[in-house]
């Protein structure tokens, strides 16, 4: 694998992403424009960006984007050009014979990523921006006229140039176990990006994402700068979002380097041997951790032991049924005595294609147990593609214990 450093002898402007993969930077306040040592952002405080999109304008929801770039930076000189897909590739050629190219570009459609990942001429952002829709991929253009301000606008796609503080709110943790947390989740982090994970930071029952770990995994060069940005609990649960840097050297579609500032929901529960993480999305929008833990909120944490919910019991599909998954299917589980406070159910899902099997993370989905009966009949909330997919359910109670059924896997037909 090219290391980065050999990477960055071909990119002239790869020194303007520096930041990306440095240190902490410093925040200024809300409305100030001098600089502060370290601004990612000082490009953006004055001079000209100019940035495409090819494809449907509604994939990228451009006006809103502008809109906070001009509060934020209002001496900046934008200049956007939305280009049919047909034109796209001849525009850019023709801008690069003119020394014109363009600092950014957005594409919605994978043919024309391709086409710039071919020529090794770019740079993708990975993980997901601040600002939806966003269907579709950012690049970073190797000749962009404004090389500074294009690292710097990727930058701030995915971070908030204010950083709302980082905050816990906790019921019962001790200043012991908020460290120990924090620490068991950055591993964690780290441990999944390299595609190994230690027994003494996973718990026994969270899933194993790869059979053959480092085989078709899709490991990091590195990954650094891993920060809290909050952090939910009790004495039995918590659930953290972590904020870091991370870099590519090279993905399966061949781009050159990929770069981004990811997240990562952890959920993780104490047992004998101390905290430990039960459930890691790798890869999540700092609102789609703010969601989860909105929902985890509804809870309302309690720090009195109550008798625990039993495990759910799984009642259909049965594990391996093939199935369509249009029209959905309703899964099904038997609900305990005790019943629990929230059901989640967890999926995964895998390419049957690939050397060794990769389990894939899906967004958790919340049921209420007050709304049914015995038994619990519902949609089946996940199903990607025609692939195989794996599922189960947490039963987690008021007071944070959490008691989890057998996996079951369903071959989707179509």
């Amino acid at each position: 694998m090219r290391r980065f450093s050999c990477f960055a002898q071909r990119l002239s402007w790869i020194s303007c992403i520096g930041f990306l993969m440095g240190s902490s930077p410093s925040w200024t306040a809300p409305g100030q424009q001098q600089t502060a040592p370290n601004d990612p952002f000082a490009s953006l405080r004055s001079g000209s960006l100019v940035v495409w999109q090819s494809g449907q304008a509604s994939y990228l929801g451009w006006p809103t984007i502008q809109k906070e770039l001009s509060a934020e930076f209002p001496q900046l000189q934008v200049t956007f050009r939305l280009l049919p897909a047909e034109d796209f590739v001849a525009a850019l050629a023709l801008a690069q014979e003119q020394g014109s190219l363009p600092d950014a570009v957005f594409v919605d459609n994978w043919s024309q990523g391709a086409a710039l990942v071919a020529q090794q001429s770019v740079m993708e952002l990975m993980g997901p921006p601040r600002f939806v829709p966003s269907r579709g991929w950012w690049f970073l253009m190797q000749q962009a006229t404004h090389p500074a301000a294009a690292a710097s606008f990727v930058y701030w796609l995915q971070d908030d140039p204010h950083r709302r503080p980082r905050f816990t709110a906790t019921l019962g943790q001790t200043e012991q176990d908020k460290l120990e947390i924090i620490a068991v989740a950055r591993n964690a982090i780290q441990a999944s990006a390299g595609c190994i994970g230690p027994e003494n930071i996973f718990d026994r029952d969270a899933a194993n994402f790869s059979e053959s770990p480092g085989t078709n995994c899709p490991g990091m060069e590195s990954v650094s700068n891993v920060s809290l940005f909050f952090l939910y609990g009790n004495p039995r649960i918590a659930y953290t979002d972590m904020g870091y840097d991370a870099l590519i050297d090279k993905n399966v579609k061949g781009t050159p380097v990929r770069i981004g500032i990811l997240h990562s929901f952890v959920v993780l529960r104490k047992g004998e041997q101390g905290w430990r993480a039960l459930l890691l999305s790798p890869v999540v929008s700092t609102q789609a951790a703010m969601n989860l833990a909105s929902r985890f909120n509804l809870l309302k944490l309690s720090t009195e032991i109550s008798v625990a919910a039993g495990a759910p019991t799984l009642l259909a599909p049965s594990n391996g049924d093939q199935q369509d998954r249009f029209p959905r299917q309703d899964i099904v589980w038997q609900q305990g005595a005790n019943r629990p406070a929230v059901y989640i159910v967890e999926a995964q899902f895998t390419d049957p294609r690939g050397i060794a099997k990769y389990w894939s993370d899906l967004p958790i989905t919340f049921v209420d147990p007050s709304r049914y009966g015995d038994v619990v009949r519902m949609p089946m909330p996940f199903g990607i593609g025609k692939q195989p997919h794996r599922w189960r359910v947490w039963a987690v109670g008021k007071d944070g214990q959490i008691a989890l059924s057998e996996w079951r896997t369903i071959l989707f037909t179509n």
